[in-house]
């Protein structure tokens, strides 16, 4: 407890918040070109993405994500060749600049080639293309399978579990990709762990917050927009802090081997 207190000084004493931020614009960025190319990938995806918007834990952020996918259906119809290159590229933004934020977060001197960063962030865009559907077909299938073969609680439990799970999964490949160097899966688990509990615990605080709060009042109808970047923002702070704490671990683990 006293290394995650550290970690969180850490994270504020040093600024680190900004490469948050920064990871944010880029996410955005890449989100919006992500979806369209998902839509022409895989045609009209309601049903898997449905399934993951109705969570309770996402409520805050789902009238958000509905409008985007939305946006990328009708987008889709008619996209051009320039279009679908330029987006394509700016999909690969939030990769080639986590790679960067990690590159700043370990002070590592050696920077990895810009065409081939670029090159392996669409490799990992393509990846997750076929993550994505993937998870579809489970969610899908499991949801069906759940509510046939048990109780509504049992269901829920889960389903739960399962997005904890996923979540860590998606949490110790980013703090893979994002560490400069050769970073051992054993070495990133307890960032991962780390960032998997700070963002369970930032979603059960957003839908909380949700249930008194009323922010329609003050944002009108860009409330929905205010909340999803406010969610960002506070996920991939929740990410960077996981991985300082990788970097950490990973200095104590390299002097203690010295010595």
């Amino acid at each position: 407890m006293r290394n995650i207190i550290d970690t969180v000084k850490f994270f504020s004493s040093k600024q680190f918040s900004t490469i948050a931020g920064t990871l944010v614009y880029f996410l955005l960025m890449s989100i919006a070109p992500f979806t369209l190319w998902l839509t022409l990938v895989f045609g009209n995806v309601n049903i898997s993405v449905e399934n993951v918007l109705s969570h309770e834990l996402l409520d805050s952020v789902s009238p958000f994500l509905r409008q985007l996918k939305m946006s990328a259906e009708s987008a889709a119809g008619g996209a051009g060749i320039i279009l679908l290159l330029t987006t394509l590229y700016s999909s690969t933004n939030f990769f080639y600049h986590l790679r960067r934020s990690g590159e700043i977060i370990y002070g590592s001197a050696k920077r990895k080639s810009g065409v081939k960063l670029r090159l392996i962030s669409l490799i990992l865009i393509v990846s997750t293309f076929l993550l994505v559907a993937v998870m579809g077909v489970i969610m899908v299938t499991g949801k069906w399978l759940l509510q046939k073969l048990m109780p509504f609680y049992f269901a829920d439990v889960i389903s739960n579990v399962f997005l904890a799970a996923l979540a860590f999964t998606v949490a110790l490949v980013l703090n893979l990709f994002a560490c400069p160097y050769r970073l051992k899966a054993d070495e990133a688990v307890c960032g991962s762990l780390l960032t998997t509990a700070l963002w369970l615990a930032c979603l059960i605080g957003f839908t909380i917050y949700l249930q008194f709060a009323n922010p329609e009042r003050l944002y009108g109808k860009i409330a929905s927009l205010i909340i999803f970047l406010l969610w960002c923002y506070v996920m991939m702070s929740c990410f960077v802090i996981g991985v300082i704490y990788n970097g950490a671990f990973k200095r104590r683990n390299e002097y203690k081997k010295l010595f």
